[in-house]
């Protein structure tokens, strides 16, 4: 399967008989018809499942919401999200908010796709949290929406805060559990908090001391940020806007032994794109570098760096070592950059992966600053995985919560029918 391509999920349920028909969401918009089936004694009992269970949660002041032929996921009391790997929760604060239970209650979204919602009236505000099963391959993915509106007319400025397991790792766009990916958080942007002056934005990995650089080098070349999964390697960097530099990356392939394996798409701002096979221009082991004359280009500001794995390549996984930015000129001299002679020269030196590196959002909370207008209202997304599965990954995932919510009620009205 192609890591963009986004089925509608086969649910695991044996003795297949009933026919059904699912569409196949594609990173380009297309669609495609699938079908699977299910036994109609399966059927049944998952119907009657389903109320047995609805009603005990309805007891317990929880609710259960699921899709067919999925194990369920619930609402508990406290308006949390309850999934496998531990429970997602919601903090409100800010002036004229104050602290409420929760109402949990069984909804049915667009007529027919259950979920799972809590509404709390929070003074100034009121707080919404809804929850549903969309069928995404392989085991379902729960979308979790959270809204906030404000009641009293006047403008509001309140903090979200997300309450989640303590064994978690957020990073800029997912949290995971080991190499897990658990939920999938919306935009830092959309986060209000102020970010550095420089750093990466991307799901990728650090690996320190993964490169075996041959001969004396930059200590650079032996770390790396690694695209697992295909993910881009993106850096972003402050500077004064429209401004021009010399942009060098730096690369040393440990892995493979043969050129045509890995190859890299490299683009800095302002400057024509690059691609290149480590393996096929250095060797395996050789430190090498790319020069690039760099703009910013839109004047914003900012400049970017992206690294991406060819999509025709049989690794997809980017790498990357180090990022030199010096100032505007003549370009600098490969060998005495690889060699590590020209640290102090460059305006940033970045040992990506390694000891200097960072984010480009600090660590810490995950908190949403939110400005309501009078009367106004803003909503945050998140995807939570499923038993069995994961959340998906922004940059190699077509899914959209839009596409979610359409997928959840194409295949409960496609069920209802029967």
């Amino acid at each position: 399967m192609n890591a963009r391509q986004q089925t509608i999920g086969r649910p695991q349920i044996p003795n297949l008989k009933l026919r059904k028909h699912f569409k196949q969401q594609t990173s380009s918009g297309h669609s495609s018809r699938r079908s699977w089936c299910l036994n109609i004694g399966a059927w049944c009992f998952l119907g009657v499942w389903s109320l047995g269970l609805g009603a005990s949660a309805f007891a317990a002041d929880s609710v259960s919401f699921t899709s067919p032929g999925f194990p369920p996921s619930q609402m508990d009391a406290g308006g949390r999200l309850v999934e496998d790997w531990g429970a997602v929760g919601v903090k409100l604060s800010g002036e004229g908010v104050v602290d409420a239970a929760p109402t949990v209650s069984a909804v049915k979204l667009d007529g027919v796709v259950p979920a799972a919602q809590a509404v709390s009236q929070r003074g100034a505000v009121t707080l919404k949290l809804t929850a549903f099963r969309a069928p995404a391959y392989p085991a379902g993915v729960d979308v979790f929406t959270v809204r906030v509106e404000e009641k009293q007319g006047r403008v509001a400025n309140v903090t979200l805060a997300l309450e989640l397991p303590a064994k978690v790792h957020a990073g800029l766009r997912t949290v995971r559990l080991g190499g897990r990916a658990v939920l999938t958080l919306p935009p830092r942007e959309e986060s209000g908090e102020k970010p550095r002056d420089w750093g990466y934005c991307d799901e990728a990995s650090s690996l320190r001391g993964w490169a075996k650089p041959a001969g004396p080098c930059d200590p650079a070349f032996r770390n790396i940020r690694a695209g697992m999964g295909g993910v881009p390697i993106i850096y972003r960097f402050s500077m004064r806007p429209k401004s021009e530099a010399n942009v060098v990356l730096g690369f040393c392939e440990s892995h493979w032994a043969e050129a045509g394996q890995r190859r890299l798409l490299c683009k800095v701002e302002g400057a024509p794109s690059q691609e290149v096979d480590p393996i096929a221009k250095w060797g395996r082991h050789k430190p090498g570098a790319l020069l690039f004359k760099a703009r910013d280009e839109n004047g914003d500001g900012k400049l970017d760096i992206t690294v991406r794995g060819a999509s025709d390549a049989k690794d997809k996984n980017p790498i990357l070592n180090a990022i030199w930015i010096f100032p505007a000129g003549p370009p600098p001299n490969p060998g005495q950059i690889i060699a590590g002679k020209l640290n102090a020269a460059a305006k940033r030196y970045v040992d990506v992966g390694g000891e200097n590196d960072q984010s480009l959002y600090p660590g810490g909370k995950l908190e949403y600053r939110i400005a309501l207008p009078a009367r106004g209202a803003q909503e945050l997304t998140f995807f939570a995985a499923c038993q069995g599965g994961s959340a998906p990954i922004p940059d190699v995932s077509a899914w959209t919560s839009e596409t979610l919510r359409r997928a959840a009620r194409e295949v409960w009205r496609d069920w209802k029918e029967r």
